[in-house]
């Protein structure tokens, strides 16, 4: 026995060694995937944020890589701008989550990007949007920004449903600002030991050829596992046996089943994210409320997922016509222009494909209508 656990020490030794002084260096080593994110920081004010003055490449979704650059704000931008509180330009903000960030693309071909390029030099665009942002972060990152002194013409807010999933999951401390993560005095015992767990797990990865090929193949297997899951609950949806399903069913199965979206037609799952639609409601009427008070001519936007131009919508789209009437706001909604009869192509041309976001064309459609909706 002792014999064995020699020979198990000195291979570990040796994978260890050879690891770090050679594979590491290799283009072999990268992993995009594992790679940590040293520039989404978080915030003791709005939970989280960009670094700002960054330029980095960032894969999204397993097959799209795009460019991060960030300006003095930490807002996502075409170069590392210097934001000056005043300006003698029109300012467009914009608020959102991942769709205005630029989910998978470069910064040309974001919303932001086809705004400042049609604008030009008479205008500044300044995309505050990051992923998972929600009403909250809406306008405590806003707030934050006007308190610091930075002045706005214009802000355009994209409300994403997903924003109302989000909301469910956001705390304030005694100074109501948003709790970025849970204070280690606070953590259970069980998600303590959890963390360790996986803080050693991912340093073995990162630190032998074994344990590296391990997590490999068990990634491998799990993708396979949920394609094949995914496909065998396409064949159920579409009454196809599970033979005669496609990738492409199975595919567009996936983008109009994502869960966080059901809740607009769904009672039940409605029900379970009312506190977080009431609590949505709450911040962006403390939002519009502060843009009114500082002069802001400001827009709300909401626009469909995949299911919800698939399934239809009876909770999201009529709840903020309903604000935005009762709250004297200018609504902008989106749902028309994303109508056809053949809803499968319409969907494939205009989210990219596999998931819940806009594609180039899609980007493009929203742009075009946006500009002839708003005087700019």
């Amino acid at each position: 026995m002792k014999e064995y656990l020699k020979i198990i020490l000195i291979v570990f030794i040796t994978d260890l060694l050879m690891t770090n002084f050679f594979f590491k260096n290799t283009e072999f080593w990268e992993n995009d995937k594992w790679k940590k994110k040293y520039y989404r920081i978080k915030s003791d004010i709005y939970h989280h944020d960009l670094m700002p003055n960054v330029e980095v490449y960032e894969t999204w979704g397993g097959k799209l890589k795009r460019k991060i650059i960030t300006n003095s704000l930490g807002f996502r931008d075409i170069v590392k701008n210097k934001v000056l509180k005043n300006s003698d330009k029109t300012r467009v903000l914009l608020i959102g989550d991942s769709f205005i960030e630029g989910s998978g693309y470069d910064y040309e071909f974001t919303f932001a990007g086809l705004l400042s390029n049609k604008l030009g030099e008479k205008y500044e665009v300044l995309n505050s949007a990051v992923e998972s942002y929600s009403p909250s972060i809406y306008f405590k990152k806003t707030e934050h920004y006007l308190n610091e002194g930075y002045r706005f013409d214009k802000a355009l807010i994209f409300l994403d449903l997903s924003d109302i999933y989000d909301e469910l999951f956001i705390k304030f401390d005694k100074n109501q600002n948003i709790i970025a993560e849970v204070p280690k005095t606070e953590q259970t015992l069980e998600r303590k030991i959890k963390s360790k767990i996986y803080a050693f797990g991912n340093l073995l990865r990162d630190s032998t050829i074994t344990f590296r090929f391990f997590y490999i193949v068990s990634d491998k297997t799990e993708e396979l596992k949920n394609y094949l899951k995914l496909k065998y609950k396409a064949s159920k949806a579409m009454d196809k046996s599970f033979f005669q399903t496609s990738r492409d069913d199975a595919i567009y199965y996936r983008m109009t089943h994502i869960d966080r979206g059901f809740w607009t037609y769904d009672e039940i799952k409605y029900s379970e994210v009312k506190k977080g639609l009431d609590q949505s409601s709450k911040y962006l009427k403390k939002l519009f409320d502060l843009l009114d008070e500082e002069q802001i001519d400001s827009y709300l936007i909401i626009y469909p997922w995949p299911a919800q131009i698939e399934y239809g919508d009876i909770k999201h789209a009529p709840y903020w016509e309903n604000f935005s009437q009762l709250n004297n706001i200018n609504l902008i909604n989106l749902y028309d222009i994303f109508e056809n009869e053949n809803k499968r192509q319409l969907i494939y041309e205009n989210f990219i494909y596999g998931d819940i976001h806009w594609n180039k064309k899609g980007t493009l459609k929203v742009f075009n209508e946006i500009i002839s909706r708003i005087n700019f």
